[in-house]
């Protein structure tokens, strides 16, 4: 159950609704909030920076002196020493690489205690009259979009850090809202990691009832036979149909007249219906890779990087070289049956999997792939009972993310509130 006694009734003042709860580090809320509350100052005021004492070290260095003290990257801590080079309390923030867009992550972090920093991150210590737990939090409510230098590596130079404007409330105000702030962002991040758990959790029993369902624990593949079954070739069950990639620099060949799948539009969990990739052909392109176009009511299979994604096709398709197209060529199978048991079947086609470069299943492997297959009737009811629990932790995986996303996006919010004055 999901805590919501850290929302405050009223997060943020602004024409007596919460309207603006979008990212604030970016660019500002979608609705008016209003300004700061208190007076501000550049951060070059209110900190002294100990950058000249940062030593960088990479993870080969780090793994020469294990230890218990942090050792702190441009977005956090990555990874452990055993010495420091500073001793807190201490505000990090980061210098470049780090996340100056993102709302959800923070880019500045309070420390007290001993720390090794390396040279990503600005190590900066709050002066008297500065509480080191609000300013950390200060920092992450800032627009960083006129500061920062850079596209591809964004930095934050000394020079430009010290103008950030920083809102400076008196002390008290400060431990205040610091105070606040730390209770209820490690509330909403509990429920972050909870709603984690939960998620790695229904995973697992999703794999795990699939599992059961179509191969009984702990057997071998194929698994047993039925009553009435039988064990076949996949390449009696299907007519496997190759596929190929155009040249990739000849814009005539890539166009909207053929959808085409590649293993990276195959679901990574459970099978699932497709009816597109993420890029398409055009007749010409379809053609020069040769190509065949399989439809709605086939199988997709993934044999390269990775092996073992399983889609149906709900509309005509064509494929990469790093696919199959399986056609059911049988009247006594189900569709959705034998996408679950390709599905479980996926540890065993890496098994079998050659390739010198990436594993990769071939079509003869693939075409002896043993199924077992039960009556028709049987696959039916298994298909409609696995089905009907998917469709179950698909509604729940749904709800877990639309939380998710409400708790991502009121942290921001939450905090601006509390370090512009603004909450009630």
């Amino acid at each position: 159950m999901i805590d919501t006694s850290c929302f405050p009734r009223h997060p943020y003042r602004m024409d007596g609704s919460a309207d603006g709860m979008q990212q604030a580090r970016g660019g500002g809320f979608a609705g008016h909030m209003h300004a700061s509350c208190w007076p501000t100052a550049p951060l070059g005021a209110l900190v002294d920076c100990l950058d000249a004492g940062r030593v960088p070290l990479n993870r080969a260095q780090r793994a020469r002196c294990p230890g218990a003290v942090p050792y702190h990257g441009a977005s956090g801590v990555a990874g452990y020493v055993d010495r420091a080079l500073f001793d807190g309390p201490l505000v990090l923030l980061g210098e470049d690489s780090a996340p100056f867009f993102d709302s959800v992550r923070d880019v500045a972090f309070f420390h007290d205690g001993p720390i090794w920093a390396g040279n990503h991150v600005h190590v900066l210590r709050p002066r008297i009259g500065v509480d080191g737990r609000f300013l950390a939090h200060a920092l992450n409510t800032l627009s960083y979009a006129a500061y920062v230098d850079g596209t591809t590596r964004p930095k934050l130079t000394r020079a430009r850090m010290n103008s950030l404007p920083v809102p400076c409330p008196p002390l008290q105000n400060q431990r205040a809202i610091a105070q606040a702030l730390d209770h209820h962002l490690d509330r909403i991040d509990r429920q972050l990691r909870e709603l984690d758990v939960q998620a790695m959790t229904a995973s697992e029993y999703t794999q795990a009832a699939i599992h059961h369902a179509l191969l009984l624990s702990g057997a071998a593949w194929p698994g047993p036979v039925p009553a009435g079954g039988t064990i076949r070739p996949l390449g009696s069950v299907f007519d496997i149909v190759g596929g190929g990639t155009p040249a990739t620099g000849n814009a005539a060949c890539w166009g909207h007249d053929v959808a085409w799948l590649t293993p990276a539009d195959l679901p990574a969990g459970p099978p699932a219906w497709v009816d597109h990739g993420a890029r398409s052909l055009s007749a010409m392109g379809l053609a020069a890779c040769r190509a065949a176009v399989v439809e709605a009511g086939a199988l997709v299979v993934s044999t390269r990087a990775p092996v073992g994604r399983v889609g149906m096709t709900a509309a005509p398709v064509s494929v990469s070289q790093g696919c199959k197209a399986l056609v059911p060529r049988a009247a006594d199978v189900d569709l959705r049956f034998l996408a679950l048991l390709l599905h479980v079947a996926a540890p065993e086609l890496r098994r079998r999997a050659g390739g010198s470069v990436f594993p990769e299943v071939d079509t003869r492997t693939l075409a002896s792939l043993e199924l077992c297959l039960p009556p028709l009737r049987r696959q039916r009811a298994v298909a409609q009972e696995v089905w009907e629990m998917l469709d179950r932790q698909a509604r729940r995986a749904y709800a877990r993310e639309r939380l998710r996303a409400v708790l991502c996006e009121y942290r921001p919010a939450l905090r601006q509130a509390h370090v512009n004055g603004q909450a009630t």
